[in-house]
């Protein structure tokens, strides 16, 4: 079956198995895990956490994933990528609690797997700090600045190589002044953009409204369709929608890779409400910013999968709907997207670099990253995508493991803060 489909495996297993032992919580009880939410947001602190974690995840993943995931997989893709979202929710509320509630003696998720395995904790979490450092380059330099280069030269006409340089100073910018800037910069873009975009999305879908129901038909056909499943024996369109919507949705909200745990543990809340902030996390990202991406697509353009290219897709169904001036605007929304995952990102590896060199050594990262950014722009993005899986695959094991293996502190937690109710007082009802 190829490595595709080990991913969607593990994840539906492992979110299966949290879902059970959480009680489905957020499920059953979506007004009283809102109301939680609403009362944690009224913290700055806790909205400039949330907004660094968001700057990670929503992104250019939202945008080019979703129709790369298309093209390669069919309509089908983006019903799968929202079952994936239920199995990634509860992953992320589990990855955020734990970094805040149990770990300790290293950074985000890799403090949780250093606690997990303690036979060979300095070695696990060393191997994760790596992967994640690793990820930072690909995913959170190179496939960004990828995704920029190819809107400006299809929109703008504006060659790789230009737009990569103008894309590396702006970044040097603000992170050259550290890791408040980097927090500042992306709580003031990632809401705006957020709802720039949004908005965009829904005037599209309006108006191709008479085109919707014959599109979700496709979504349907495409993910079940007869063909798919023959004799019992999964067939290879059925295994590429599958596979790919998952891959597209976990490559978007990059659950089971624990990366965003890094921004939830700063903040300042208890581990029960930080996990509620991680669910929060893959709502804005999968049901809403990666089904609008989709449902644009496949209301604008008939046949999806005839394209190549991620860009002219979706840059073709907001022009075929609302115009070139709306092709220009999504590039805008593009580029703060892939800006503020960028510098997001940034943070990121240099966390990881640090946990795992000491002294002068440490200069390299950012030349380093920046490098990545004219690789990037310069490259073949099926390559970058396929790159990326691969080590999110790796880090999915780590994340993945350690979370079963804490299993038993999460739930203990979860009853602690009061997110799910203790036995004797279920009892007790």
């Amino acid at each position: 079956m190829g490595y595709s489909i080990i991913l969607p495996i593990l994840v539906t297993l492992v979110g299966g198995y949290f879902l059970v032992r959480l009680r489905f919580f957020f499920i059953l009880h979506p007004i009283r895990t809102a109301k939680r939410l609403a009362l944690a947001l009224r913290e700055r602190r806790a909205r400039r956490s949330l907004s660094l974690a968001l700057a990670g995840t929503l992104g250019v993943g939202n945008v080019f994933g979703v129709a790369m995931g298309i093209i390669i997989g069919g309509e089908g893709t983006l019903l799968w990528l929202l079952i994936s979202s239920v199995f990634s929710s509860v992953i992320k509320y589990a990855e955020a609690l734990s970094a805040t509630g149990l770990g300790a003696g290293g950074v985000g998720m890799a403090s949780v797997i250093r606690a997990a395995y303690p036979h060979f904790s300095n070695s696990a979490s060393r191997l994760y700090s790596f992967l994640c450092l690793l990820l930072a380059f690909v995913m959170g330099s190179a496939i960004q600045s990828d995704s920029v280069s190819s809107a400006a030269q299809s929109v703008l006409s504006i060659p790789p190589g230009i737009t990569a340089a103008v894309f590396a100073a702006l970044v040097l910018v603000v992170v050259l002044g550290g890791a408040k800037k980097i927090v500042d910069a992306t709580e003031k873009i990632i809401p705006l953009t957020t709802l720039i975009y949004i908005i965009m999305c829904f005037i599209a879908i309006f108006v191709n409204l008479s085109e919707l129901s014959s599109a979700l038909m496709r979504v349907f056909n495409s993910a079940f369709s007869p063909l798919a499943v023959s004799g019992g024996v999964l067939s290879s369109a059925f295994l590429k929608a599958l596979s790919e919507g998952y891959a597209r949705g976990v490559l978007s909200n990059e659950a089971g890779a624990g990366t965003s745990a890094m921004a939830h543990s700063t903040s300042g809340l208890d581990p029960a409400t930080a996990g509620l902030f991680g669910i929060c996390e893959v709502f804005f990202d999968t049901p809403l910013l990666c089904t609008l991406t989709g449902l644009v697509v496949i209301t604008a353009i008939g046949s999806p999968s005839s394209y190549t290219s991620a860009m002219a897709l979706v840059s073709d169904a907001f022009a075929l709907t609302l115009g070139v001036p709306a092709a220009v605007m999504l590039f805008i929304c593009v580029f703060l997207f892939a800006y503020s995952t960028v510098i997001c990102w940034y943070y990121y590896g240099k966390e990881c670099l640090c946990s795992l060199i000491r002294g002068k050594l440490r200069w390299i990262y950012t030349p380093l990253f920046i490098t990545f950014i004219f690789i990037g722009a310069l490259s073949d993005s099926f390559f970058t995508l396929a790159l990326c899986d691969i080590i999110l695959l790796f880090m999915t094991v780590l994340t993945l493991t350690a979370l079963l293996l804490s299993s038993h502190r999460i739930l203990e937690i979860s009853v602690r803060y009061g997110i799910l109710k203790s036995k004797k007082s279920r009892k007790s009802d």
